[in-house]
């Protein structure tokens, strides 16, 4: 490793070089407030009468290729500073009138007047950037929203606006100073993706999918990095925005280890599963994500080739399934690539992934414990030999056996939430009605704004309506009124208001939605009718969200499951049984017994909120029989923990009286749907 300081312009201008931005870099992005504080901090040297200098920062790069005279640097680091600083030249070359200096300026520090064509330009951006930094050297012409052209004009705005002249600032980038890092790419010490980590350690410059991208392309020779990029990375932002990328290699991730990556620790998860997987290279990695790319770019945009299979889709974005896409990215594999599944039974497949997630949603089972079951999905079916006969019966059993938090809900407990859920106070009102509308129906109305959940009694009672519900109206109103018994489709919504239902029957008998056209058959509307509508629905519902028979057997709800995630809140006896992990907010801490799960909760729920911590001391429901669980003393306690000065906690309980007292603390903190645990085998 060499590193010198040295004068900007020498360091550009010296033994005819051009610096090559690798493809592995992001795209030009310096701000205008960028812009303006280089443009100031010249200006102040031009002020000083060019008696301070101004040191730029670092430049970090490798030498490519060179040819007789003719050197190519490969920029790691800088990229941003060095682009802008070559903007600027042009600028002030623009406003130069000094026909000898302008030449000296061109050929100096803008081109190579006499090198091959690959080596002509002084500084080569990234491929996105290179048409627009081409242009303005040429000095054509170019309609470009990109941030080349904005700040090459800016810096000619300023030139424009300044009180020093456009040789004076010239001067003044001779007082530009940096410190440039040369390495040697052929030892290991100094290996330019291990610089290039340290360089930018803080994570505030890149993202997770830039580190994974340099990762993969760093360590390969330019030409070889065009090539990769060009026919692999490009290829995987044309499927999928930057934004999404971390993301998606989180759940490709997952899917292949089974282990859910933290959404800050992606690329440190992602090298390595590089390098525990030494059959990979970085080409066959590429190639591989390209592959799954496109199968994310189907779950986020559901542009599939089939149509059947997109309308699906959709309806996993309407239950807002993310956590599904890793099993989705395994089980699309085995279908179009190794063809092991026809996509007539992938859809089969997913429609049964749909129905175990929206019965979840109805029976309120919390959406936390699908993690661990859709990361672990993929590795079950793989141990398993599966044909395009058994691979749906396979999925079924798998999603069935779950228990606990996990369960897939049977028909009589689905029936029960789904007849007397508030379905309208949930976000899925619109797409139940929606579904059970499309439902044998060959000509589906769109449904679009101007179709609502229309209440049939409706939201206040008038006189009348009083009058039709009898002397239990307001019992009937309150049990029933958002129940799935009581809503329909309507684009009449303003003209049914509170109607009597004798009229609103008169305006839905032209309905062209289905669902509320039907509804003429009642004469009256009551307690009976809304219970045996919703009857109905729910048959309906059972063939839309279906479960097959064979697995409507009761649960047994004393199986323990090991592979699942347990919510706090389950009705689950642990005696026997020993925790192994807990997890809070998404956070997981390793415990060994009751006693830690006890302790971490307390101790992370007091760091959440102490207030409310501090009021369990005084609370009735922590008297315990014998002595207080949480007090402001250990006086009486047989093994106290200690979490302030004030606040003791008895541990001495068996482990379903800890559960227990867990349960009331993070039930006080309503965070039931946040904390889960795992059982030791």
């Amino acid at each position: 490793m060499e590193a010198n300081k040295i004068r900007l312009l020498e360091f550009i201008g010296s033994s005819k070089r051009t610096f090559n931005i690798p493809v592995y870099q992001r795209n030009y992005d310096w701000k205008e407030e960028h812009c303006k504080r280089l443009f100031l901090d010249i200006e102040h040297i031009a002020s000083s009468n060019f008696e301070v200098d101004h040191f730029l920062g670092t430049i970090v790069y490798v030498i490519g290729s060179t040819q007789p005279n003719f050197m190519e640097f490969i920029v790691i680091d800088g990229q941003q500073r060095i682009t802008s600083v070559m903007l600027l030249i042009k600028a002030l070359y623009d406003k130069i009138e000094d026909t000898e200096l302008k030449e000296d300026i061109l050929e100096t520090y803008l081109i190579n007047k006499r090198a091959p064509q690959t080596l002509r330009l002084k500084l080569k951006p990234i491929e996105s950037d290179m048409l627009a930094y081409e242009k303005i050297i040429e000095n054509e012409n170019i309609a470009d929203s990109s941030n080349i052209i904005k700040n090459y004009n800016l810096f000619k705005q300023l030139v424009d606006k300044s009180s020093y002249s456009a040789e004076s600032l010239y001067n003044a980038l001779n007082n530009i100073e940096i410190v440039y890092i040369a390495l040697d790419k052929d030892k290991k010490s100094e290996n330019p993706q291990l610089i290039f980590e340290s360089l930018n350690s803080t994570g505030l410059t890149l993202t997770q999918a830039d580190l994974i991208r340099n990762f993969l392309l760093m360590n390969h020779e330019y030409e070889e990095q065009k090539r990769l990029y060009k026919n692999y990375w490009s290829k995987i932002e044309g499927y999928l925005p930057n934004a999404i990328i971390s993301d998606f290699v989180r759940d490709y991730l997952t899917m292949k280890s089974g282990l859910i990556p933290k959404k800050d620790k992606v690329y440190k998860s992602f090298k390595e599963f590089v390098n525990e997987n030494i059959n990979y290279n970085e080409e066959q990695i590429l190639e591989e994500l390209l592959i799954y790319a496109e199968y994310y770019s189907w779950l986020i945009n559901c542009n599939s080739p089939n149509k059947m299979l997109n309308e699906l889709l959709q309806q996993l974005q309407q239950m807002k399934s993310t956590v599904t896409y890793p099993a989705m990215l395994y089980i699309f594999e085995d279908c179009f690539a190794y063809k092991k599944i026809t996509v007539d039974n992938l859809i089969e497949i997913i429609r049964i992934i749909l129905s175990y997630l929206y019965r979840r949603l109805i029976c309120e089972y919390p959406t936390n414990a699908l993690n661990k079951i859709f990361a672990t999905l993929s590795s079950e079916l793989e141990k398993l030999v599966l044909t395009d006969e058994t691979y749906y019966d396979a999925v079924v059993k798998i999603l069935a056996s779950k228990s606990g938090s996990g369960t897939f809900p049977r028909n009589e407990e689905f029936r029960r939430a789904f007849i007397l859920k508030d379905l309208y106070k949930t976000k899925i009102d619109k797409y139940t009605l929606f579904q059970l509308e499309k439902y044998n129906n060959k000509e589906v109305v769109d449904l679009n704004g101007e179709i609502t959940v229309e209440h049939i009694m409706p939201q206040k009672l008038s006189p009348s309506w009083q009058i039709d519900l009898g002397k239990r109206y307001e019992e009937i109103h309150k049990e029933f009124l958002h129940t799935i018994g009581n809503l329909t489709l309507s684009g009449y919504n303003p003209k049914l208001s509170n109607k009597r239902f004798y009229d609103k029957k008169e305006i839905l008998i032209n309905s062209n939605i289905s669902i509320s056209r039907d509804l003429t058959k009642y004469s009256i509307w009551n307690e009976e009718t809304i219970k045996d509508r919703a009857e109905y629905l729910f048959k309906i519902a059972t063939l839309i969200w279906n479960l097959p028979e064979k697995y409507n057997y009761a649960i047994d709800v004393d199986k323990i499951d090991y592979d699942i995630d347990y919510n706090i809140m389950d009705d689950l006896n642990v005696t026997g049984e020993k925790p192994r992990q807990l997890i809070i907010l998404d956070m997981e801490y390793n415990v060994n017994s009751w006693k830690d799960v006890l302790r971490e909760i307390c101790r992370k729920l007091y760091e959440l909120d102490a207030q409310i911590f501090e009021s369990f001391v005084k609370h009735k429901d922590f008297e315990g029989r014998e002595r207080r669980i949480i007090s402001n003393s250990s006086d009486g306690m047989n093994s106290p923990f200690k979490l302030t000065e004030k606040i003791y906690i008895e541990t001495t309980l068996n482990a379903n009286a800890i559960l227990n007292y867990c349960k009331l603390i993070v039930e006080k903190y309503d965070m039931q749907n946040d904390i889960f645990f795992r059982l030791r085998p």
